[in-house]
């Protein structure tokens, strides 16, 4: 488990290589978000939708694999 606060899973930046340098420092897993005012990074268990002006810029694996991870487990739809 990465150091992320699993409850506060989303920290803002001005910019897209300042929100890429935070999660690469630390070994994160997630996604950068493009927002109508600036950029969120964002937890591998950010709920897809949250944001509805965000726009994913960039996915982030790290060290653990928890991204991936964090795809696996995602429920399966039965629709259509």
């Amino acid at each position: 488990m990465s150091e992320w606060n699993y409850t506060e899973c989303a920290k803002p930046f001005e910019t897209e290589a300042a929100a890429r340098e935070y999660m690469v420092s630390r070994d994160f897993a997630g996604w950068i978000l493009k927002r109508e005012i600036g950029y969120t990074a964002v937890c591998p268990t950010y709920p897809d939708g949250f944001y509805p002006d965000a726009t994913v810029v960039a996915a982030l694996e790290n060290s653990m694999g928890e991204l991936s991870k964090a795809r696996r487990n995602l429920p399966i739809s039965n629709c259509c």
